[in-house]
């Protein structure tokens, strides 16, 4: 089985969920996954071609640009069809938070969702979602396959007191982090708002990631209004430079207005940091499977009681030490979306409507 993938491998700085999930398809005999490029496309043949984030050329900054990469696009989902691929779309969200050409936007969708074989979603919910958003997917198969867990991805060898340490916290205070990207959907003013509402004597607010550009940052840092206890630290973390962030916490808070799936709250869930985030998307079922020990969700506004009592219940004495994510491993997600390309060819799946396994082990390493 020939798999092309975009992405598979070369975002592994960004999110290694893509590496992840292809380096365990390919341990299976027989399975080969590549990197998508145009060469490979044109000349060579494949037996399926898995997208993920088809919105990638809604991000350019000129209509002309936008319009020109979409067609493309478009064109070489096209030609792999023609040549005979099926085309696998994991869904990771119903729209291109960062578009500012809404009309070409709905153009794109129009033309890309009629080529899609076969959607993953990692949530039920999602699916849902998915299908009450294009239509046209009612008639395309579909598949449920989680998106799995990061333990084993980054480095995880700084404790907390000397993780504090090395970022200037105080060893006894309470603190909540936001790590990852920062864009505005992600509404991290709203959680600074909300930590100021909170008026907590000693705790400590820890924001680390890269601002999608200058002005959020200024923004956040305006809303901030230089309090002592608000902790920034703008850039892009590096892979060995994860882990301080994540265990100097006690609490991450992911406040987003727009939510399917959050990566970022699987990636707290994986360093046994509880979460919060609102009850939207496919939170409720991240809730399920974690627990409510480890995910906390909330209806409506981030407020600061809602975030007082969430540090309250994650700072308790008597927290669990480890989030059971066992239902995540690599292995049995990957078995899933093997099980799910062999239902698009006619290899042995009798239904193309495919979940993914009960997981039988645990294992580390999306």
């Amino acid at each position: 089985m020939r798999i092309l993938a975009l992405p598979a491998f070369k975002n592994r700085r960004e999110n290694p969920y893509n590496a992840a999930l292809y380096s365990a398809v390919g341990d299976f005999p027989g399975v080969k996954v590549a990197e998508f490029n145009n060469r490979q496309l044109l000349l060579e043949g494949w037996d399926i071609f898995h997208i993920h984030w088809p919105d990638t050329p809604l991000h350019r900054r000129t209509a002309m640009g936008v319009a020109l990469y979409s067609f493309l696009f478009i064109a070489r989902v096209y030609w792999a069809r023609l040549l005979g691929a099926k085309i696998v779309w994991t869904v990771h969200n119903l729209h291109s938070h960062d578009s500012a050409w809404p009309r070409i936007e709905k153009w794109f969708w129009k033309a890309f969702v009629p080529l899609v074989h076969c959607c993953i979603h990692l949530s039920q919910s999602g699916r849902d979602m998915a299908i009450a958003t294009f239509p046209g997917l009612k008639s395309k198969a579909h598949s449920v396959h989680r998106h799995g867990h990061y333990r084993g991805c980054y480095l995880d060898q700084c404790n907390r007191p000397a993780s504090r340490l090395l970022l200037g916290i105080p060893a006894e205070a309470p603190v909540i982090a936001f790590v990852g990207q920062i864009k505005a959907y992600k509404n991290v003013a709203g959680l600074i708002r909300a930590f100021l509402d909170a008026a907590h004597p000693t705790a400590i607010l820890l924001i680390a990631g890269r601002p999608g550009d200058s002005a959020i940052g200024a923004e956040l840092r305006g809303v901030a209004e230089n309090h002592p206890r608000i902790h920034f630290h703008f850039g892009l973390i590096p892979d060995d430079g994860m882990h301080f962030f994540l265990n100097a916490c006690n609490l991450t808070v992911f406040p987003y207005r727009d939510i399917l799936n959050s990566g970022s709250a699987i990636l707290s869930l994986s360093f046994d940091r509880p979460t919060l985030v609102p009850a939207r998307g496919a939170m409720a079922e991240l809730r399920e499977l974690a627990g409510a020990d480890w995910v906390y969700t909330y209806e409506g506004e981030l407020t600061g009681s809602i975030l007082a009592a969430a540090l309250k219940r994650a700072t308790a004495a008597s927290h669990m030490a480890q989030c059971d994510l066992s239902r995540l491993s690599w292995e049995c997600i990957a078995a899933g979306t093997l099980a799910t390309y062999r239902a698009m060819l006619g290899r042995g799946m009798p239904s193309p409507v495919i979940k993914s396994a009960p997981v039988l082990s645990t294992a580390n390493h999306s």
